[in-house]
């Protein structure tokens, strides 16, 4: 299974908004673990926090794999103000997103 090439997708269902589309590639047992926003736990919290909170405008690196994890660093720009993030975005084997973790 091509996981960067899913990570790929999703960021872009995410900048385009098509949580529709994006909530069918989460795993049921997932978990986001936002430096920010703290730890969010499954499917239906995750849909309202994306709901809550618009992606900010950014540019992505080469997404890197290690196992079914994928690791992309990028700048976003929220606020005015430019952060360096880094997601660690984990996949089940069946190609879910089962874990998101996003640091700066």
């Amino acid at each position: 299974m091509d996981f960067k090439a899913l990570a790929l997708k999703f960021l872009d269902l995410r900048v385009e908004k098509k949580n529709d589309e994006l909530m069918e590639m989460i795993d049921d047992g997932f978990t986001l673990d936002h430096f920010k926003d703290g730890k969010i736990s499954g499917k239906d919290n995750y849909r309202k926090y994306l709901e809550a909170n618009p992606p900010p405008p950014g540019t992505w690196e080469e997404p890197t794999l290690e196992g079914n994890t994928v690791c992309i660093s990028g700048k976003v720009k929220k606020f005015m103000m430019n952060w360096t993030v880094h997601s660690r975005i984990t996949f089940t084997d069946e190609g879910k997103i089962v874990d998101i973790k996003l640091t700066n």
